[in-house]
């Protein structure tokens, strides 16, 4: 289309573009005159005329609008229109935008040619016709809408196309999956689920719409979400085939289970129609065995340690009773040789004998310790319920354990606000609590310091409180130190004696009693502090009930008779041991205070000597060679009572559990006596069994099973 291209009759009206075209006419001339004229020539089309004075104003706006058709002047100031032609073709996107060239400063062919050659579709000489401009640039603008119409449709059956291949790639993934036990989505890449199968459904209760996000809060478990989601993300990204392992939510509420997602693409992901094929596989079971082995783990590991620290404390426990025992019996063994040389003067003799007896009972103590503690594990250990004067009790223990603190300049002070307070219990028992408690408090207060003991009511209890001014308990002891064995300080330089079996037979007790106790401590060296809490009441507790058989104390029958001296003149004591010392022992004391003994080593001997004699009292071993003591005393309740069936009788054995003096009782003993015994408070039993007129068939007043007191736990003395 040439500007020679005249015709000499006017061209006919050229009609507007059809309004659906929204494209813009470009014209591009430095003249604001032109640019009127040629806004006024071309606004009939009915097109948006867009307008620049220079290139750089012209390169925008075709960057920035859909520009059917540009029209450039070719003369203009900086950058000439040929130049911008060759921009617009340079650029992809502009490079077929038609461009017509307008020029009134040259007629030359061969500039002509150039701006052809520079991309124009049409040069124009100014002036120009404006029907003709108008009927060229509205076959330009036809032909940018059918091109416009052109990938419209193209578009849309791309996109017809997509979802086509999209709905089929469903309905086959959809066949593919129904058949499958386990859930399994189609994912896009955005993480919504476009389609799953009927294990998801009958699982969740949701369609693939009602699932939307699969990794979301509200299918993945809360304490899931956040390390599934990072993986998630990172798997998809990378567009390799990947696996994450969460709890997904059940169809009912707050019912989660364990799956493995193994995700693997399926497409070109970078396509429309990519997609993820998500296959969840349920480890439930799996994982359930897997934290159930794991738990069962850790608490093998807690039994192991728990084990290898018993077994530490076992193996301290021994090493410690070793020595405890060891102490006591090197000044026995040591003081006896001596005494046997006849190398001690009278006043060492004396100091040698107390030295003797005050090791002795301190073994005798260490062994009811540990008595106690094995009722307390068998669960035997039975108290003697009855009205109990707590302050009295309190108050004998101080007492007993004065002298001690005297001896280490300690101030113990005991105070007691509680007065006529109905209270049942054991008072032996009791008393064993709060001696153990101001004896530990002595012992380990420093020469100097003060010991507090305090008895007061508080609610509907008795409250005792035992404070010291000692080195205290550390905070990770504290927690322990009711356990039996355990001490602060175990090692061979320890500079405090005993078993570390005290505080645990009082708490023992203090439970039995239906009451507590705790200990207090601001860490070491800042005192300790024990409570004992005891309920208050008339009623003897269910559970603090005796045995049926009565406890018989030999201290209730010795102090009916204390007030004086007991005499056996005239009676017979038969007398059964296989220990020949023992026998010796018997003959000495017994002979003193004026009976005949008849002392046998066996069972068969004493039923040989009940053929010659009756006595007037029977005091059997129990473990013994051949037939036991249990034996013997059958054979002699079976005899005729002129043959001495219903004899008095003493079963005097080491056999100290609470079981033991309920057999010997069963089987015919008026009393079960554990060994060691006092000397005196032996010729007391004997002295009161014949004094009562005891007969098998007649027992005396108070018979029953017969037991020692309670031991004070602690040592009583040390060696010397």
């Amino acid at each position: 289309m040439g500007s020679g291209e005249h015709s000499g009759a006017r061209p006919p009206s050229v009609p507007p573009v059809r309004s659906d075209s929204r494209a813009a006419i470009l014209v591009v001339d430095d003249s604001p005159g032109n640019l009127v004229a040629f806004e006024a020539s071309l606004k009939s089309l009915g097109q948006p005329i867009v307008t620049a004075t220079c290139a750089e104003e012209a390169l925008r706006e075709l960057l920035s609008q859909d520009i059917a058709v540009a029209i450039l002047d070719v003369q203009m100031p900086g950058t000439s229109g040929f130049e911008l032609a060759a921009m617009i073709r340079s650029h992809s996107r502009l490079a077929n935008v038609p461009i017509i060239f307008v020029t009134a400063s040259s007629r030359d062919y061969a500039q002509i040619f150039a701006g052809y050659a520079a991309g124009a579709v049409d040069y124009l000489l100014k002036p120009f016709e404006p029907e003709i401009l108008r009927a060229k640039i509205r076959v330009f603008l036809e032909l940018h809408l059918r091109e416009k119409q052109v990938r419209e449709q193209a578009a849309r059956l791309h996109q017809h196309e997509l979802r086509e291949l999209e709905r089929r790639g469903q309905e086959r993934l959809q066949r593919l999956t129904e058949s499958l036990p386990l859930p399994v989505w189609g994912v896009r890449p955005d993480g919504r689920v476009h389609v799953c199968n009927s294990a998801w459904s009958a699982y969740s209760g949701a369609t693939a719409e009602q699932t939307d996000l699969l990794v979301s809060p509200r299918w993945v478990h809360p304490i899931d979400f956040d390390p599934v989601r990072a993986t998630w993300d990172v798997g998809i990204r990378s567009a390799q085939p990947f696996e994450v392992q969460c709890r997904l939510r059940a169809r009912t509420e707050g019912t989660y289970r364990w799956f493995v997602l193994r995700a693997v693409p399926e497409g070109g992901l970078a396509e429309p129609h990519g997609f993820w094929i998500v296959a969840g596989v349920d480890v439930d079971a799996q994982k359930s065995a897997e934290e159930e082995r794991a738990r069962l783990l850790r608490r093998e590991q807690r039994a192991r340690e728990a084990a290898e620290a018993a077994n530490r404390t076992k193996d301290e426990f021994l090493a410690t009773i070793s020595h405890e025992l060891r102490t006591p019996l090197n000044a026995i063994l040591g003081w006896a040789r001596m005494m046997r040389g006849g190398i001690l003067d009278t006043q060492r003799m004396a100091h040698a004998v107390e030295t003797i007896e005050r090791n002795a009972k301190a073994q005798a103590s260490l062994i009811n310790d540990i008595l106690d503690v094995s009722r307390i594990v068998s669960g035997k250990m039975r108290l003697q319920v009855g009205p109990l004067d707590l302050p009295a009790v309190v108050g004998d223990a101080v007492q007993t354990l004065r002298p001690a603190a005297e001896a280490k300049a300690i101030d113990l002070q005991c105070e007691s606000s509680l007065s006529q307070a109905p209270m049942v219990g054991d008072p032996l028992r009791m008393q064993q609590i709060v001696w153990n408690l101001v004896s530990n408090a002595v012992k380990f207060t420093p020469r100097g310091g003060r010991v507090e003991v305090r008895l007061e009511l508080e609610g509907d209890s008795a409250r005792l409180v035992v404070r010291d001014t000692g080195p205290g308990i550390a905070a990770d002891l504290l927690p322990y130190i009711f356990d039996r064995f355990r001490q602060g300080d175990a090692t061979a330089s320890r500079t405090h004696e005993g078993l570390g079996l005290g505080l645990s037979i009082v708490k023992h007790l203090v439970e039995l009693h239906g009451g507590e106790v705790v200990a207090r401590s601001e860490g070491a060296g800042k005192g300790a502090e024990f409570v004992v809490s005891l309920p208050l009441g008339a009623r003897e507790p269910e559970r603090l009930q005796a045995p049926q058989a009565q406890i018989f104390r030999i201290e209730e029958r010795a102090n009916r008779i204390r007030g004086t001296q007991p005499r056996l003149d005239g009676a017979t004591v038969l007398f059964v041991d296989d220990r020949p010392e023992a026998r010796a022992l018997a003959d000495a004391l017994f002979e003193r205070y004026g009976a005949t003994v008849v002392s046998v080593e066996s069972a068969e001997h004493a039923l040989s000597a009940l053929k010659a004699l009756v006595p007037d009292v029977l005091i059997s071993d129990i473990g013994m060679p051949g037939q036991d003591g249990y034996a013997l005393i059958r054979s002699v309740r079976r005899l005729p009572l002129s043959a001495g069936g219903n004899v008095p009788a003493i079963a005097l054995t080491a056999y100290a559990r609470a079981e033991d003096a309920l057999r010997a009782k069963e089987e015919g003993f008026h009393v079960h006596l554990p060994k060691p015994v006092d000397p005196d408070e032996l010729v007391e039993l004997v002295a009161s069994l014949i004094a009562g007129g005891a007969r098998a068939d007649r027992p005396i007043r108070g018979s029953g099973i017969f037991s020692p007191p309670p031991s004070e736990s602690g040592r009583t003395g040390s060696a010397d």
